[in-house]
């Protein structure tokens, strides 16, 4: 058992009380008790002091790749235990910087982070939460064959869909449009037709999961949404026309933002790819913020899809960038971060928020992050899994 006494909570990510401080009993892997400052639970248990820092749920990221330690890993093959390297090393810096649960949505054909999400689960090994899709289907359109499945066609996308939850897959990732790292495709142009969209859908349900899509361009998104793919990834030049569709006949689509990795490639302007962004960035800008700003009933999730290297320079980045590129209110910051993202992958039962009967997963972070989000730039103060300390 664990006390985390002197605790402050974030009434908005706290369920189930009233209370803005007090103390929090842990039993095993679950939050048995919220209670006043100074309460005697009457238990033997260690005892962790906040001293007045705040307590929240633990962080989670929608959209990463485990496999990715830098752009080499991306565009060359890695040797599967190489891989395997890489994805506990990515999985254990997330988690130390206060990501306890994590998506990774689009792995190296050797699935290792399939194998490492079953390592964790049995306790093998220390690191997040994982849900995975496997390697990323697409058409042989692109060119990415480190981690894309190619297939065409309704059947033949059935059939790899199907291929994947057969071996572990949680959901199914589609890659739906050009890419901002890929020369050969322009990032808007749609590589899937509405047949094999569906198709993946369909067989998505069939194994009660979902789809997510890699989609940038307005036609390739308005395609997938209109299929009943469940999150768009990027979403980048998303138009008015689909946000008033989701609204009015797609509620369960949601939006999967990724600044960081936007935001890296704006850093080099001189380059082919920093110059393509350079030219999309105010209508990229322009319709990320018109989402956020005109359509509160989309839910918008937490992504970074930046490689290992890049991302252990600056761990807490997005916090920053959602503020600073898209003026968003710190609360509703925090909810992309922490619930809205338990929301989207349907596990907000469980994980997203403070509340007894859900799971320890906690960062306690020094200084109230509701009225100034620079206390999220720097990685938390302690983090908390399943009730184990981690640091």
């Amino acid at each position: 058992m664990l006390i985390l006494k002197n605790c402050k909570f974030i009434p908005f990510l706290t369920e189930g009380t009233d209370l803005v401080e007090g103390d929090v009993l842990v039993n095993g892997d679950k939050i048995e008790k919220i209670a006043p400052l100074g309460t005697d639970f009457g238990v033997d248990a260690e005892v962790m002091d906040l001293a007045g820092k705040t307590l929240m749920p633990g962080l989670i990221d929608l959209h990463m790749h485990l496999f990715y330690e830098n752009i080499n890993a991306l565009m060359n093959t890695l040797p599967a235990p190489q891989c395997a390297i890489n994805e506990l090393r990515y999985a254990q810096e997330m988690l130390n910087d206060g990501y306890t649960t994590i998506r990774d949505v689009g792995d190296y054909h050797c699935r290792a982070a399939m194998y490492l999400r079953n390592m964790i689960n049995s306790g093998k090994v220390q690191g997040p939460r994982i849900t995975t899709s496997g390697p990323i289907i697409s058409s042989n359109w692109t060119k990415l064959d480190t981690i894309d499945t190619f297939t065409v066609g309704k059947d033949g996308f059935r059939d790899t869909c199907r291929k994947n939850f057969a071996d572990g897959a949680d959901f199914i990732k589609l890659y739906g449009s050009g890419s901002l790292l890929l020369p050969s495709n322009e990032p808007g142009y749609p590589l899937l037709e509405p047949e094999e969209i569906e198709a993946s859908v369909l067989a998505a349900k069939r194994n009660s999961s979902y789809v997510s899509v890699h989609a940038h361009g307005k036609t390739a998104i308005d395609m997938c949404v209109k299929a009943g793919v469940h999150t768009i990834e990027h979403a980048s030049m998303i138009s008015e026309e689909t946000l008033k569709y989701i609204d009015e006949h797609s509620p369960d689509t949601a939006l999967v933002y990724t600044m960081f990795a936007i935001d890296e490639i704006l850093e080099e302007p001189d380059t082919y790819n920093g110059k393509r962004m350079w030219a999309l960035w105010d209508t990229i800008k322009s319709s990320l913020k018109n989402a956020y700003d005109n359509h509160k009933n989309i839910l918008i999730g937490w992504g970074t899809d930046v490689g290992l290297d890049l991302f252990k320079t600056d761990p807490m980045r997005e916090f920053r960038l959602r503020k600073e590129y898209l003026d968003m209110t710190n609360e509703d910051i925090l909810k992309q971060a922490t619930i809205n993202s338990a929301k989207i992958i349907y596990k907000d039962n469980e994980i997203g928020s403070i509340k007894e009967g859900k799971l320890a997963d906690f960062v306690v972070v020094d200084g109230n992050p509701v009225e100034d989000l620079s206390v999220m730039y720097k990685i938390p103060a302690h983090v908390i899994k399943g009730g184990e300390i981690i640091r």
